[in-house]
């Protein structure tokens, strides 16, 4: 089964990487396109969210984020040795970097890669085009707190998205930088299990229907991770 995974740099990629290869599921190419910059983000959440929301936005990152992240470090080194995690950064000859997800030269990649499942991770919100080169979509999705499987397959020409289920990551109050961490933790066995089953050629798990109209969701505001720490949500 040849495996390829779009991503984003970063820790979470290089523990997906390393989690595959330690799984016998070692990837054929690992594309990996640019963090976006911090003016087109802004620029994309002021156009979605409006002027409103995104200076406490700003404003959570900045006072808070990166204390949080400073603070959790004992913390996300327990998660990562107890659920068997290595974050060691994938070697520069591993990754090959690509402009952007739905850029025209990673939909040829693609085609001459010529993969079995693709598997997404952490990268821009994906257009129809590149999907329409993929076999299998896998991300994160935030169901009364946990992480779930999304199978993109062809069938007639169209698309039909579903949901594996998923063990719920256990809370944690006021770690709120350990959340992505743990949903990771609980989502890879899960992501392995099923491309075994596809590499073998078994069923896959029977879809869970999608809840509509689906969020992209964001940081909190200041005000709301505030409010969130006060009735226990952090």
């Amino acid at each position: 089964m040849k495996l390829v995974i779009l991503a984003n740099p970063g820790p979470s990629t290089d523990v997906l990487v390393n989690f595959l290869e330690d799984a016998g599921l070692p990837p054929v190419a690992v594309l990996v396109e640019p963090p976006q910059s911090r003016q087109a983000l802004l620029r994309g959440r002021v156009r979605r969210l409006g002027w409103g929301a995104v200076p406490g936005q700003v404003l959570f990152i900045t006072l808070v984020l990166s204390l949080l992240r400073r603070r959790a470090g004992p913390r996300l080194e327990t998660i990562r040795a107890t659920h068997g995690l290595r974050n060691d950064p994938l070697p520069s000859g591993r990754v090959t970097p690509i402009a952007s997800v739905n850029a025209p030269e990673t939909f040829e990649r693609l085609r001459l890669l010529t993969p079995d499942v693709v598997v997404f991770s952490g990268i821009r919100i994906v257009r129809p085009a590149t999907q329409r080169a993929t076999r299998a979509l896998w991300t994160g999705r935030t169901q009364d707190f946990g992480a779930t499987l999304h199978l993109v397959g062809r069938s007639r020409g169209r698309y039909r998205p579903g949901a594996a289920p998923c063990l719920a990551a256990r809370r944690t109050r006021g770690q709120y930088v350990t959340y992505p961490l743990l949903q990771l933790a609980a989502a890879l066995p899960i992501l392995a299990e099923v491309l075994h089953r596809r590499r073998q050629r078994q069923e896959l798990p029977n879809p869970v229907p999608v809840p509509r109209p689906r969020r992209q969701w964001h940081h909190p505001t200041l005000g709301q991770y505030l409010a969130g720490l006060w009735r226990g949500v952090w």
